[in-house]
């Protein structure tokens, strides 16, 4: 994991993740040693990989000394001096402040807050399958479907117009693409700049509107939200906009794409879901883990502690890897298989827990229970149709292409 000439480990190799099978192969070499992992690679600041499910859920659940700020997530930077995201938001926030700010939007997401969605959710992915029984059935469905749908999904919750999805979705792409030289090109950080203005200046005019106009959605919520009796200003609007967007388009999308992917290559998984759709919702879950769509996240030592078994110091970073927790041989029975009756698929730690729990997972959930169970019945066909390609990336993944043949049946 470490030496003197240059060296990356399957956590800061963006290139790693594009090969999963070989990735999961290395995370489970590594998840039969005791405890985290050090990792001193070159160009980075060092770290502790944190592999294990029971020490992942060790880490967020003790947030008294596991703190996200001030680097929550693993850049470039041999003093972390680029450790952050590009905007702050509530992934750099901990405690008083993380609790105030996330309290502002969390009952929208309550369950029965999101009943008042379902039928919207329904009518968009009813559009988009019909228009799957039409044309050709070769498509990408990356590109063709699991993007533009989730983006649909989030947009609408946020009251952006479907005529602005696909300049969200370029801004959006370019965000989490930094890594990828096929979407940022030779200046990561130029790249990264220019995500972030266009994506400010979009939310701070659909601000000005809905301050003027508010309406019931989650836009107009946020939009007009206050605390200490103050409108929030363009340093906390803009990331907050940008987290909800970016973060509940691209997670949806690449579980989507994941998703289509594993039914591809287990068929006799579409099988069982086809002639039992009352397992579609565990099926969901057992896709989350299998997919695990955002790797990472850090968090920062406050005080010394243990963890595995390991001794921690003060101002130590960990690296919470989620995908290899969703492998832990220890905690999923034979965890390399997909298996949509898997009875506790549900454990799986893709949202996260403590905390830090992702505000948006009972959305995301009804957003992919309610595609699958339209879509799933339908499917006369569905196989693979060329080579998949995954992107580049250590945080949260895509696919840059997933070609399929799939054939679904007209009303």
């Amino acid at each position: 994991m470490a030496g003197a000439r240059e060296t990356r480990s399957i956590f800061t190799d963006a290139g790693a993740y594009s090969d999963p099978d070989g990735w999961h192969a290395q995370a489970a070499a590594l998840r039969a040693r005791r405890g985290p992992v050090r990792v001193t690679d070159t160009g980075f600041a060092p770290f502790w990989a944190v592999v294990h499910h029971a020490d992942v859920r060790d880490v967020e659940q003790r947030s008294n000394i596991f703190k996200n700020a001030p680097h929550p997530i693993l850049v470039p930077g041999a003093n972390r001096e680029g450790g952050g995201p590009p905007v702050r938001n509530l992934v750099g926030m901990d405690d008083d402040e993380h609790r105030t700010y996330r309290g502002l939007i969390a009952p929208w997401f309550l369950p029965s807050a999101l009943k008042r969605r379902k039928r919207e959710i329904e009518s968009i992915a009813q559009e988009r399958i019909e228009a799957l029984t039409v044309g050709d059935s070769r498509l990408d469905f990356a590109n063709v479907v699991s993007s533009g749908l989730p983006l649909r999904f989030i947009n609408a919750t946020l009251g952006i117009p479907s005529a602005d999805d696909a300049q969200i979705h370029g801004w959006t792409t370019e965000l989490f693409g930094i890594d990828d030289a096929t979407v940022a090109g030779a200046d990561r950080e130029a790249a990264l700049q220019r995500a972030v203005s266009a994506l400010g200046e979009y939310f701070m005019g659909m601000t000005a509107r809905l301050r003027a106009h508010p309406d019931d959605t989650l836009g107009s919520v946020l939009a007009n939200a206050e605390v200490d009796g103050r409108p929030l200003g363009p340093d906390l609007l803009v990331p907050y906009f940008i987290l909800l967007s970016a973060a509940g388009h691209d997670t949806v999308a690449t579980v989507l794409a994941g998703g289509i992917e594993a039914l591809a290559r287990h068929p006799d998984q579409l099988a069982l879901l086809q002639s039992d759709p009352s397992l579609i919702g565990n099926a969901v879950e057992e896709i989350m883990r299998w997919v695990t769509p955002t790797k990472h996240f850090m968090r920062n030592a406050t005080s010394a502690t243990t963890v595995g078994g390991r001794d921690i110091e003060s101002g130590d970073w960990l690296l919470l890897s989620f995908a290899s927790a969703n492998r832990d041989e220890t905690v999923f029975d034979e965890p390399a298989s997909f298996d949509v009756t898997r009875g506790n698929a549900r454990e799986h730690l893709s949202f996260g827990i403590g905390p830090h729990h992702c505000i948006g997972s009972t959305l995301a959930r009804l957003q992919l229970t309610t595609f699958f169970e339209k879509l799933l019945p339908r499917v006369r066909l569905l196989e693979l149709d060329g080579d998949v390609e995954y992107s580049r990336t250590t945080f949260v993944s895509t696919f840059r292409q997933l070609p399929v043949r799939l054939e679904v049946a007209a009303h």
